[in-house]
């Protein structure tokens, strides 16, 4: 793993419009500087990069991020590749954690079996496009099927031969265990070996980067399993792949959605037809780590699904798959062909600019979600409606904390005919014994703020109980004072004990708190760097990224301190304020509270006639 304080220094050494630059036109826009977005297709720049900040935010498609996060959406890269490639411009070493020598023999093992996996895959994807070449009914079958020779290219498409010991020919020492854990051969019980894959079109499983990671073969001739995917290996797992992502990636951002269908000829046959945005699950529902595939190749996303029972019922399972990951700026609808069509046969007969304006009138999740619920109730009966509510509520406890899911309840609550307040009562009542439990084992820590971070918390990830009351709760105050840290983390670095104090004990500073544990544990020098180190599920994620698009569009302030200041010292004026009105109103009943009422009259007296900034 690679030590956060690393993440930090290589973020304050490379410059984020350098890394940009390589891949983006840029030029001059005020303080910032302007180009064509890389991740969708536009004719005017939305795309800016910060060179203060060290932040770039397009304004048409959402993407944003540091100079890591750049490299990694835009080439494939993984986290540690991206770090290691910009260490190595600034002539950084990543650090290794400290291991045993038995440690790093393990590793090194892994690595090396690893990349022995990945030969396997090459030689054989190699091997089932050669063979493609020389069987006939194999190419015409995919000539029946429409596809065109540089679409087969393109995908990669090959030809496992029916033979079951075919890839003996490629490799000699047919047994080899790697065979068997890559998934090209399977050994029986009595250990007869043959290989997986036989008689079927060949359909290579890519990785972000490219790389054969898996194969997907389909049947030509009458029999079962239609289709069927490499197991699970070091390198494949298919509840975290799509298919078709890396090879339309670019089709993607030019369409300006991404199209989820369920095979992966229908991926292909759309690519043929001009409609090169398609990905398919590979033989599974829809996971929690697709969707956040298919946000980040995309912030439109159309599911489509067979118009059937099956296909609704599939189509309801993404949808409960989406809610806890629901956000403002991605859209997501469910688009149902008519029952005689798949997406290929659709496209074929109404063609792709058909496919396209379904896909623009395709019902948005919200409606699909209500839609179907009301149609699983009589919601002319008040029996319906309360069984309609006992459906939702599970569901909508599970979502995301977004204007979305406000909008999602409020429309649920009119539906069934309850009030907001009443639903959310519900809500609450459903969600009780998560709370209690989460109070339990979620207990707030302090630490020490004097040269290190001081200040009191709950594990930078707030309870999920809380979370949804506080991220709608970011008073003027509180959002100046995160507004400030986030363009100056150095200003959390030197707080005294007073500031500390202040903030501590505002109960309307939680996020800003956490933004200074935030700014001291990392050691961050810009926001970038923030938004890079931040839990990327927490409200404070959420702020951060808000507050980063807010800072390319204001200029710099003069005296940013002074700011901090005065604002520390309207929060306190505003609380001696109230404490005086509570002990008015509990009518100042002894000395001490008369004297307290004195102190406090004398610190507000003080702070009022000091200058503002």
């Amino acid at each position: 793993m690679i030590p956060d304080s690393f993440i930090q220094e290589l973020l304050a050494r490379v410059d984020v419009v350098d890394v940009v630059g390589r891949y983006v036109q840029l030029r001059k826009g005020g303080a910032n500087l302007i180009g064509l977005c890389p991740f969708h297709n536009e004719k005017s720049p939305s795309f800016t990069v910060s060179p203060t900040k060290q932040f770039y935010h397009c304004f048409g498609c959402g993407a944003h991020g540091s100079a890591i996060s750049f490299l990694m959406a835009h080439t494939g890269a993984s986290f540690p590749e991206a770090v290691r490639s910009l260490a190595n411009e600034v002539g950084l070493v990543v650090p290794e954690k400290q291991q045993s020598p038995r440690q790093r023999a393990a590793d090194q093992q892994r690595k090396e079996q690893r990349s022995q996996h990945q030969q396997l895959l090459d030689a054989a994807q190699a091997h089932y496009v050669r063979q493609l070449a020389l069987h006939t009914p194999a190419q015409d079958y995919l000539q029946q099927r429409g596809l065109s020779a540089p679409t087969i290219t393109r995908f990669g498409l090959g030809w496992a031969a029916s033979d079951r010991h075919d890839l003996k020919r490629v490799f000699p020492q047919y047994e080899n265990p790697l065979l068997v854990e890559s998934g090209l051969v399977i050994e029986a019980e009595d250990g007869r070996r043959y290989d997986r894959f036989r008689g079927r079109i060949m359909f290579p499983i890519r990785n972000r980067k490219g790389d054969v990671i898996g194969f997907g073969g389909r049947l030509i001739a009458a029999g079962e399993p239609k289709y069927l995917n490499s197991p699970e290996t070091p390198l494949f797992s298919k509840s975290h792949e799509l298919y078709g992502l890396w090879e339309n990636r670019q089709g993607i951002r030019t369409e300006g959605f991404v199209t989820v269908v369920e095979g992966y000829m229908d991926v292909v046959a759309l690519a043929d037809r001009g409609l090169a945005n398609a990905v398919a699950t590979l033989g599974t529902a829809t996971t929690e780590h697709h969707i956040r595939q298919l946000m980040r190749a995309s912030d439109r996303i159309v599911f489509c699904f067979d118009g059937d029972g099956a296909g609704r019922r599939a189509a309801w399972r993404a949808l409960t798959t989406c809610l806890p990951q629901l956000r403002d700026d991605v859209s997501m609808r469910f688009l149902f062909l008519p029952p005689e069509h798949d997406p290929d046969s659709y496209v074929r007969e109404y063609g792709a600019e058909a496919f396209r304006e379904q896909a623009k009138q395709a019902s948005v999740l919200s409606r699909f979600m209500l839609d179907e619920l009301a149609t699983r109730h009589d919601l002319s009966e008040a029996e319906g409606r309360a069984a309609c509510v006992h459906e939702a509520l599970p569901l909508l406890a599970s979502l995301s904390d977004s204007t979305l899911s406000t909008q999602i309840q409020h429309e649920f609550a009119q539906l069934v005919r309850l009030t907001e307040d009443e639903l959310q009562l519900r809500l609450l009542q459903q969600q009780k014994p998560v709370y209690d439990r989460e109070r339990v084992e979620a207990p707030v820590s302090s630490t020490r703020v004097q040269g290190e971070s001081s200040v009191a918390t709950t594990n930078r990830k707030p309870a999920t109980a809380d979370r949804g009351k506080r991220a709608r709760s970011v008073t003027p105050l509180a959002k100046r004072l995160l507004r400030l840290l986030a363009a100056h983390p150095q200003l959390a670095l030197d707080l005294d004990h007073d500031a500390l104090e202040i903030i501590v004990h505002s109960p309307t500073l939680f996020l800003v708190q956490e933004l200074i544990a935030l700014a001291n544990d990392t050691q961050a020098k810009h926001i970038g760097a923030l938004t890079q180190a931040v839990d990327p599920e927490s409200d404070l994620a959420h702020v951060l990224n808000g507050l980063a698009t807010e800072l390319l569009q204001h200029e710099e302030l003069p005296d940013p301190r002074a700011e901090w200041n005065d604002a520390l010292r309207k929060i306190q004026i505003d609380a001696i304020k109230q404490e005086q009105s509570d002990l008015i109103a509990a009518g100042l009943p002894d000395e001490a509270s008369r004297q307290r009422y004195q102190d406090l009259s004398r610190r507000l007296v003080r702070l009022t006639a000091a200058p503002a900034p």
